[in-house]
Formats: structure tokens, C-alpha cells, sequence
């Protein structure tokens, strides 16, 4: 399969023969379930362990400032010449520590210093994975067919996923944080097997130290070529300041007006997930890689509309599911739009640090803004802190309305 951005256009016949993209296919398949998974048990177990979710908000948010440092190691995965062996090293150390927070957990001798530790050296190791998956679809398929493949990677992996998010939603609904975390070290060992046969090689790696690397990695963000970045970035920073609120709000949301019931917080996590996993699809078919600017700016709009939904639909759960599914599948166009115009725009040997470089701007005010909304919860009403999530998102969607650059992101 080719390396290169001219890389022929591909159509579903030829995929689904292609033995690189079903490894490819699978092995991202369980690298994001298992990911979606970690997050749903970290948040519900920090719930469990303090009755509030301020503590849901600083894990988080150390989780994310972890993420952020992504940047210093991206130079380093940038210049590794096939990235199959950062998934192959990562996962079954990720496997392990899986294991340990389900038998600390079950054993009852979970402290908040071992969990944070544990979250720290997962998101460690989530740092090289995320940075290599960055590169990966452009190196084995050409920018061409990023909203394709990732439209039919959906498709081949919807059924899979919903299978896998179910499981999950089971897993904690009726074994909590030890079967979520057994259930996320199981998928992690999966991903190990299937990552070793995937070679996803860099052609034309220029050798060089690493600060010659960094940069580089940020000449990217001057002169005119850069403008926007420069204008992303800021956008970036303000909606990430807001961007982990809305699954604190759906914990909180679950502690408070659901007695805090497992089962139902398992419930509205499935329904946020599987409104991504739709919205994956539908991104697929349409391919906006020439709109993907109205797409980014319309989804935290609507997103900030879905969360004061939120408000009215605790009074019934189905309107509930509703709701988070809608704030899901809005998530998912944010996040999915943004990072595919990166992903298109740059060549594959500089994409590991550019993609950070903006995410530093996104994950330092995601770190705080975790903080924030934790500790905001213990003052105000759940209504006040979805007001506030909502409006920052109408704030961001119009700041990226204003900045000519990110209006028209396209590539």
C-alpha cells in the first residue's frame, strides 16, 4: 500500500481485499474501544471513590496534561521508521496496568495516589500510541481517502464497536470498575497480536537529532503557510478548555438525578458512543474535506444545544439516552473533522509533531479546564455548570466563525 499523498483513490471492493487495511481496521477498532472504555471506568470509579466528580475532574485533567507533553516525544515517533513498534512495546505494558487497577481495585487497597500513578504511566504510553496513530491512515492509504477510510472503517468496525461498547457498558453495569478494567486489559492484549503483522513503514525519514526535529515541527506554525495553524491553535485552546465537561456532566448528571445507578450511567455512556460511532459514518459517506470548517463550527454549536438539553432530559432516561447521544455524535465531528485536516494537509514525515503541537494548545486548557469544572461542581448546581459548558462552546464555534482561517478549513 502506498506511503506517499498520491497514493491512488480506493473504493470498498479494493479494501476489503486489502489485507493491511483489515489489520489496520482492527487494530484501531480495539486500540478506540479500549480507550473509550478506560475513560468511562476512570470516570466512574473516581465517582465511586469520592461521591462527586471533582476528583473525576482533576484525574482527568492530569490525564490530559500528561497528553499534552506529547509534543516532546513526537520528533522521536516521527523519525522511527515503521510505527508498528510503538503499538507492539505500548500495548501489553498498557495490558499490565489494566490489571493491576482491576486487582487494587477488587483487593480494596485502590488509593487516590496509586490510581493517579496508574493514569499517569497509561497516558505515558497513550502519548507514543496517539502520536504514531496520527501518521498511520496517511502513511498506508495517501490524504485522499482519509474521510473514506475512516468512513468505511466505521462501517466494517460499527458492528464490532457496538458489540464491544455494549460489552462494556455490561462490564460495568454489572461488575463496575474491576470489569471494565479486566474487559480494557483484554483488548489491549487483542491489539498487541494483531499491531505485530501491520508494518506501517516512513518513507524519506530525514535523520536528525531530535531538537533539529522540534523545530521543524514548529516551522510549520510561520510565514503564510502557517496562518492556519496560528488561527486553529487559539480556537483550539478556547474549546478545549470545555471539551472534557460534557462526560463530567453525564457522571454527575448520573450521580445526581439517577441515584446513582450503574446501570444507567452505563446506559448513557453506550448512547455518547454509539452517537460517535454514527456520526464516524456519516462523515465517511459525505467526505467534507472541502467544508471541514462549517463541519467543525456547526458540531460545538449543536454540542453546546445538545448539553442544555441535558438539563430538561433528566427527568427521563430515554430523552436522556437522547441527549448523550446527540452530544456524542457532535463530539465525534469536532474531533474527527479537526484532526482528518491535519492529517491531510501535512506530509507524513513531519504529522506526529505538527498534530501535537496544535494539541498542546488544546490539552493545556483541557487539563485546566477539567480542574475547573471539577471543582465547580462543589459549589454550583448541576444547571449552572451545563450553562456555563454550553455557553463556552457557543463562544468557541463563533470564535472559529471569526478567524478567516478556521471558517474555511479545507484541504
Amino acid at each position: 500500500m502506498s506511503t506517499g499523498s498520491a497514493a491512488p483513490k480506493l473504493g470498498p471492493r479494493e479494501l476489503f481485499r486489502n489485507r493491511t487495511f483489515l489489520l489496520f481496521q482492527a487494530r484501531g477498532t480495539l486500540s478506540n474501544v479500549s480507550y473509550t472504555l478506560y475513560v468511562g471506568t476512570i470516570l466512574w470509579l473516581t465517582y465511586r471513590l469520592s461521591g462527586g466528580i471533582f476528583l473525576s475532574g482533576v484525574v482527568i485533567g492530569v490525564q490530559t496534561l500528561v497528553f499534552t507533553l506529547t509534543f516532546l516525544i513526537s520528533p522521536l515517533v516521527d523519525r522511527l521508521y515503521d510505527k508498528r513498534w510503538v503499538f507492539v512495546l505500548c500495548y501489553p505494558v498498557q495490558t499490565a496496568l489494566a490489571l493491576v487497577l482491576a486487582l487494587t481495585y477488587a483487593g480494596g487497597v485502590l488509593t487516590i495516589p496509586i490510581l493517579v500513578a496508574i493514569v499517569v504511566l497509561l497516558s505515558v504510553l497513550w502519548d507514543f500510541t496517539e502520536a504514531a496513530d496520527e501518521t498511520t491512515t496517511r502513511l498506508l492509504f495517501g490524504k485522499d481517502n482519509l474521510f473514506v477510510i475512516s468512513g468505511l472503517g466505521s462501517a466494517i468496525g460499527g458492528g464490532v464497536n457496538i458489540a464491544m461498547y455494549f460489552a462494556g457498558g455490561v462490564a460495568i453495569a454489572l461488575f463496575g470498575v474491576v470489569g471494565g478494567s479486566y474487559l480494557l486489559a483484554a483488548l489491549l492484549a487483542v491489539a498487541t497480536v494483531v499491531a505485530i503483522p501491520l508494518s506501517i513503514p516512513t518513507p524519506n525519514i530525514v535523520r536528525q537529532t531530535w531538537w533539529s526535529g522540534f523545530r521543524e515541527g514548529w516551522a510549520h506554525f510561520r510565514g503564510e503557510q502557517g496562518r492556519p495553524l496560528r488561527h486553529l491553535s487559539p480556537q483550539q485552546f478556547v474549546v478545549g478548555f470545555f471539551v472534557t465537561a460534557p462526560t463530567l456532566l453525564m457522571t454527575l448528571y448520573v450521580g445526581r438525578f439517577f441515584a446513582a445507578s450503574q446501570a444507567t450511567y452505563a446506559g448513557l455512556y453506550v448512547a455518547y458512543l454509539l452517537g460517535g460511532l454514527i456520526m464516524g459514518l456519516l462523515l465517511g459517506r459525505l467526505n467534507p474535506r472541502g467544508y471541514i470548517g462549517p463541519v467543525v463550527m456547526g458540531a460545538i454549536f449543536v454540542m453546546g444545544v445538545a448539553l442544555l438539553g441535558a438539563e430538561v432530559a433528566v427527568a427521563s432516561l430515554s430523552l436522556s439516552l437522547v441527549v448523550w447521544f446527540a452530544v456524542g455524535a457532535t463530539n465525534t465531528a469536532r474531533v474527527q473533522a479537526t484532526w482528518t485536516y491535519v492529517q491531510g494537509r501535512f506530509e507524513p514525515t513531519v504529522l506526529a509533531r505538527v498534530t501535537m503541537n496544535v494539541f498542546l494548545f488544546t490539552g493545556v486548557a483541557s487539563a485546566t479546564g477539567a480542574v475547573v469544572i471539577g471543582a465547580l461542581s462543589t459549589l454550583w448546581d448541576s444547571a449552572m455548570l451545563t450553562d456555563l459548558v454550553s455557553l463556552g462552546f457557543f463562544g468557541a464555534a463563533a470564535l472559529g466563525l471569526a478567524l478567516p482561517e478556521t471558517r474555511v478549513l479545507a484541504f
